[in-house]
């Protein structure tokens, strides 16, 4: 899974812009319109609006703020992808960015505009925004006195677990697992693996193949946006890894299952 983290500071002594009062969701909100207002403008696809990653993005506006710090690495020393993996785990991704914004303004006048002009004049914050492969997008704003913080978290998802995952897995059991596929690529190009506890675990598929370390597993269409998978494990108890990919290809980002 590929990282792309990025900040930025602006000071502003003052303020000449609009001081209309808008609501934090709205500035959100507009931060995400006038991103897609500059992908539009380089020919590119707008990013569809995901509210568990802004809730990732809200959450780390949050935290520099209240342990007084302004960096990827928050205070738990988690980057963007383990915030992910921690807090919004069934989100399967191809890739992940971020972006931070953090404003003093003396008049305590904040605007989107100004947050998204400062990113596009920094070639590196540039390249997040007009980034093709990301396809989503959220937006997480915090703001108190002088100081504004914003985060912006991309991601190419492939996958969102829709199912509820049993706290105790069983290994004589089988589970049946729905998603929701969110990836452009071709639905008929999706393909699964299960990932044993232990690499060299022989998997038999037939009298003729067998596999090691994994076994390829099913897809079921429900719709031409929603399918289940379903799990059992043969390895036995430990942890496995639901992964996804294209054309033998998987990614490494995956649903963590923990077998007791």
């Amino acid at each position: 899974m590929r990282k792309f983290l990025l900040l930025l500071i602006l000071l502003l002594l003052s303020c000449t812009q609009s001081s209309k009062t808008i609501s934090i969701s709205q500035f959100e909100q507009r931060i995400w319109e006038l991103t897609n207002q500059e992908r539009i403008a380089h020919n590119l696809s707008p990013l569809l609006y995901d509210e568990g990653l802004a809730d990732l993005a809200r959450m780390h506006s949050s935290n520099m703020f209240k342990y007084d710090f302004f960096a990827h690495k928050d205070h738990l020393g988690y980057l963007v992808d383990d915030r992910k993996r921690r807090y919004y785990p069934q989100l399967i991704v191809a890739s992940i960015g971020e972006n931070l914004a953090k404003i003093v303004s003396g008049a305590k006048i904040f605007t989107p505009e100004e947050i998204v002009e400062g990113w596009m004049n920094s070639t590196e914050h540039r390249e997040n925004i007009l980034n093709g492969s990301f396809t989503h997008l959220g937006v997480g704003v915090f703001t108190q006195g002088s100081v504004l913080y914003a985060t912006q978290n991309f991601g190419t998802p492939i996958a969102k677990l829709l199912s509820q995952i049993p706290e105790q897995l069983e290994v004589k059991n089988k589970y049946q697992l729905q998603f929701e596929f969110m990836s452009l690529e071709p639905v008929n190009e999706l393909e699964a693996i299960l990932n044993f506890p232990e690499s060299n675990f022989k998997y038999n598929i037939d009298d003729q193949y067998y596999t090691l370390g994994l076994k390829p597993i099913p897809i079921h269409w429900i719709t031409d946006k929603q399918f289940e998978v379903i799990i059992d494990f043969p390895a036995g108890k430990g942890d496995y890894n639901l992964c996804f990919g294209f054309n033998r290809s998987y990614f490494a980002d995956g649903i963590k299952l923990k077998v007791k």
